[in-house]
């Protein structure tokens, strides 16, 4: 199992998104929310239809961290926007 996909015990709990199973995903930035996206599409591909129990909880993962991703766009967007403010 790779290292990003491993439970940390020192994650920042404002940043991490919690799975389903209570799985912490550390997600700082889009890009390693990103890799955790890619990773669960991943697994969700090996796990096919013969394991619908993980697939749900994949597709539930993912759906929290979509919503996050969501979030991080629109920090962005505002940091953005103020940035634009200030130089005026």
């Amino acid at each position: 199992m790779s290292r990003l996909c491993t439970p940390s015990p020192s994650f920042d709990p404002l940043t991490a998104v919690i799975g389903v199973r209570g799985t912490p995903y550390p997600c700082p930035d889009i890009a390693t929310l990103e890799r955790h996206i890619a990773w669960l599409w991943h697994r969700l591909d090996h796990a096919g239809p013969h394991f619908p129990a993980l697939v749900e909880e994949f597709r539930a993962d993912i759906d929290l961290l979509l919503d996050r991703r969501e979030w991080l766009e629109f920090e962005l967007d505002v940091e953005h926007h103020i940035g634009f403010r200030d130089a005026a």
